[in-house]
């Protein structure tokens, strides 16, 4: 079934790539828009991508529970209110989220290139302590597992803040759509993208971001017995970046930029907290975002809480100092 749906999974992970860099999604740079600027339209655009996620794979589980999944979950525990901060104190100082990290660095700036070695570096210490591991005795099972009246009823909710957020918004998409001049996509149409697709990937094919490959990679450094991510998922992550150089290419907005010593060191800090919290949590922003906050996972719902107050805490600080 994997290897029939492998082209339309590929299709939809240079979708979420090329979303990506054109409308240079990043929760860093949205809370910076929110706290700093006062404008929450980017900051919005994040709830547009959890409620085009949840809109699409919810119903897609309901039909086809053995092909479609959603997302498991693990206890609230302080453990995991911690690394949804320290993730945000990471994305702070990296001052990229793991989204915005692919953003910026599809686009030539090769100094989030050592956020990545920072990622693999994080993770395979919570690896070689144990950590991670601790919590996947209580795996709990989405409470939209089954299509119940208070499911149907969250799901109808997510459709109707879609459709709320879009319907002045699409007609002039459609409009728009044989107009290729704009470099960017606007967040909303950007994060929509990033949302249904990314969704999709996530139901069908698992853990597809660079972040959970390179975290399982790492995993598997210090636990060679770890089951191995399959083909297409390892497919999926290698396109989303070739989904994001081919924009950055597409519309002539590559840079190439080489790695400064300070911007560097930074960098390797930020991806190492961010790749140490991730693998507790477990998954990044991205993941929490567009699978963990749509299948109501209680830990994903609280790290990516943790993780937003963080940032908005540190752009206050930052403001009124």
């Amino acid at each position: 079934m994997t290897v029939l749906l492998t082209p339309f999974l590929l299709m939809l992970a240079f979708c979420v790539g090329y979303a990506i860099r054109r409308g240079s999604i990043c929760a860093v740079a949205a809370t910076q828009s929110l706290i700093v600027e006062r404008r929450s339209r980017r900051f919005r655009a994040f709830g547009v991508a959890a409620a085009g996620a949840g809109a699409v794979i919810i119903p897609l589980h309901w039909l086809f529970p053995a092909s479609a999944t959603l997302s498991a979950g693990y206890p609230v525990t302080l453990q995991v209110l911690l690394a949804g901060a320290a993730f945000g104190l990471g994305a702070r100082i990296n001052r990229a989220c793991a989204l915005g990290t692919l953003a910026h660095l599809t686009g030539g700036n090769l100094v989030y290139g050592l956020t990545i070695v920072g990622m693999v570096a994080g993770a395979t210490a919570i690896a070689s302590v144990g950590i991670a591991s601790e919590s996947d005795a209580v795996l709990r099972i989405s409470p939209l597992e089954i299509p119940t009246v208070g499911a149907v009823s969250i799901w109808g909710v997510l459709v109707v803040v879609l459709i709320v957020a879009l319907y002045r918004r699409a007609p002039r998409w459609l409009r728009n759509l044989r107009d290729p001049a704009p470099s960017r996509m606007g967040p909303y149409r950007a994060m929509l993208v990033v949302g249904v697709c990314g969704g999709l990937l996530y139901a069908l094919a698992g853990s597809w971001t660079y972040m959970s490959v390179l975290s399982h990679r790492a995993e598997r450094l210090v636990d060679p017995t770890l089951n191995f991510d399959g083909l297409p998922v390892v497919m999926c992550a290698m396109t989303v970046a070739i989904g994001g150089l081919m924009a950055a290419w597409r519309y002539s907005d590559f840079d190439l930029r080489f790695p400064p010593l300070m911007a560097s060191a930074r960098c390797l800090v930020g991806g190492a907290i961010m790749g140490a919290s991730a693998a507790v949590i477990p998954g990044g922003n991205g993941t929490m975002l567009i699978h963990g906050l749509p299948s109501l996972a209680p830990h994903a719902i609280a790290a990516y809480a943790a993780m937003t107050l963080t940032l908005c805490l540190s752009f206050l600080i930052w403001r009124e100092a």
